[in-house]
């Protein structure tokens, strides 16, 4: 499938939409597309959280670091 160095998997968008709707099916660019932008949502969420930690002198990241970023 091509997902090597993914965050999410082809595999995992199927379930998903398996689960909205069983008779659909998405194109595979369509695919493609929501895997980079999960990819990135990702790691723009990691890198602005683990700056929090780091912003705390800790070396560990905390939930609270994570919701900060999903709240703006």
């Amino acid at each position: 499938d091509g997902d090597k160095g993914r965050t999410v998997q082809k595999r995992k968008i199927r379930e998903l939409l398996e689960s909205i709707d069983p008779k659909e099916r998405l194109d595979g660019e369509v695919e493609d597309l929501l895997l980079d932008v999960a990819d990135e949502f990702i790691d723009s969420i990691t890198r602005f959280a683990c700056q929090l930690a780091k912003h705390r002198k800790s070396d560990r990241l905390e939930v609270n670091d994570l919701a900060l970023h999903l709240d703006r």
